[in-house]
């Protein structure tokens, strides 16, 4: 018994201290100094395994979503890592590779120079002789001959070279620059990714956290209910399967609570990382914006999808794609025009989707403002029945439980104009990106 009460100590004082808030005054700095010494102390005679150790507490920051693009775009590993990438292409140094190759070939040309005039002189020498009757010094000088002639053919070819150096690096430089530019515009297109998965991530956290905050009140009034149903039980007014079903239906709740809390913990620390932080620290977003009249009366249909259309990484990839089978075919490298063409059709293909897209995404947002307005109707129409109630409520016309039902009913439609205002926004949101040239595979 000793033994298990110890145990139940320890367990409430790592308790206290893995929940301490970030800047918080620790327990082991003020009095509870002495207690966990005694617990500590405690777990060592009962032995390591009795003991759970707890992850270290995070570190919180607060996120808000304005400034979460920014936030991901300067500190996250990977957009980071594309940055260096992009820096390693502008910086290569073609002149200087170029440079080393034309001494290469000097120096070869210099070898063959050197070994044409001993040739030479091997000649000359063999020609003075006066013997050039005899049959070994007339192989000898062929043989110096022939040798002098490959000499001087590889001089010609290197000299070839070195004066086609200066359009290989010209060429090179295009390519150079058409390597940056592809990815560059890949890699903007992978960081966008990162971006959308971020703000996703944000709007996944305020959702979970509603609805822990609705699964409260649902808590609560099944509370409420179950003490009143106890009542019944006890009066005879209702059974006891009404009180289990009540207590089972609580129990329910309860353990859907507790996945939405491990869900945000697990959604906030996945955004914590993909804003560059590390393990030990967590984010916690705030709100989301609102989408204003005036962001909605400047939408522009034919304008916003001249914008996508220019912007679109689809586009451009068709594009690149049939450039580089144009140049392919001109350069004969392909046989036949059916690559150009099978591009072509992908570009156009790639306009049109993108166009479609587009369409849905500027009517999404349409639908969702609709669906906002109705929402809104709906819950001015709950609030003056509230209103009713509670005027009822304080001239004790009705009971406190049916008047905390109907402050539920407000709250229940208070959600749904918040919900459908998030939907708005995400809409909205998902049309802006679109603008600026992604759509999500989901569009």
């Amino acid at each position: 018994m000793k033994r298990k009460t110890i145990g139940v100590l320890l367990a409430g004082v790592i308790c206290v201290v893995s929940v301490a808030p970030a800047g918080a005054v620790h327990v082991t700095d003020i009095a509870g100094l002495g207690a966990l010494a005694a617990a500590t102390a405690a777990a060592d005679v009962l032995g390591s395994e009795d003991v759970n150790a707890a992850p270290p507490v995070q570190d919180a920051q607060s996120i808000g979503f304005r400034g979460l693009e920014e936030t991901v775009r300067a500190h996250n590993q990977t957009i980071q890592a594309f940055r260096k990438t992009l820096q390693g292409i502008e910086n290569t140094d073609l002149d200087g590779q170029f440079f080393t190759q034309e001494l290469q070939y000097q120096a070869q040309k210099s070898q063959y120079q050197a070994q044409a005039a001993i040739y030479r002189q091997c000649i000359d020498a063999l020609e003075a002789s006066g013997n050039t009757d005899d049959p070994l010094i007339a192989a000898q000088i062929e043989v110096a001959e022939l040798n002098l002639k490959m000499c001087e053919e590889s001089i010609a070819t290197i000299d070839k070279a070195i004066a086609g150096l200066d359009d290989l690096q010209e060429e090179a430089e295009n390519e150079l620059e058409d390597t940056y530019a592809s990815t560059e515009k890949q890699l903007e297109n992978a960081a966008n990714q990162i971006v959308v998965g971020a703000q996703t991530a944000y709007a996944g956290i305020i959702t979970i956290r509603e609805g822990i905050e609705t699964l409260d009140r649902s808590l609560a009034a099944l509370d409420r209910n179950i003490a009143v149903v106890e009542k019944q039980v006890e009066i005879g007014m209702a059974s006891q399967l009404t009180l289990e079903n009540l207590e089972q239906t609580r129990r329910t709740a309860a353990a859907q609570r507790e996945t939405l809390v491990k869900q945000q913990t697990a959604t906030e620390n996945q955004l914590s990382l993909l804003c560059g932080n590390t393990a030990n620290t967590t984010v916690k977003p705030t709100t989301l914006p609102t989408v204003t009249d005036r962001q909605l009366a400047d939408m522009n249909y034919e304008k916003d999808l001249e914008a996508a259309l220019d912007n679109s990484y689809t586009i451009w990839s068709a594009r690149d794609e049939m450039r580089k089978a144009s140049n392919d075919y001109e350069d004969n490298v392909t046989s036949t025009v059916d690559a150009y063409e099978a591009a072509k059709l992908n570009l156009e293909y790639a306009e049109e989707s993108v166009t479609n897209s587009f369409r849905q995404l500027y009517l999404d947002v349409q639908d969702k403002k609709r669906l906002l307005d109705e929402a809104q109707a709906a819950y001015d129409m709950e609030k003056k029945n509230f209103d009713v109630d509670a005027l009822r409520y304080e001239r004790g016309m009705i009971s406190k439980n049916d008047y905390l039902t109907a402050q539920d009913d407000l709250a229940a439609q208070e959600d749904a104009v918040r919900t459908a205002e998030h939907d708005l926004f995400t809409a909205y949101n998902t049309y802006d990106w679109a603008k600026r040239g992604y759509i999500g595979s989901a569009a």
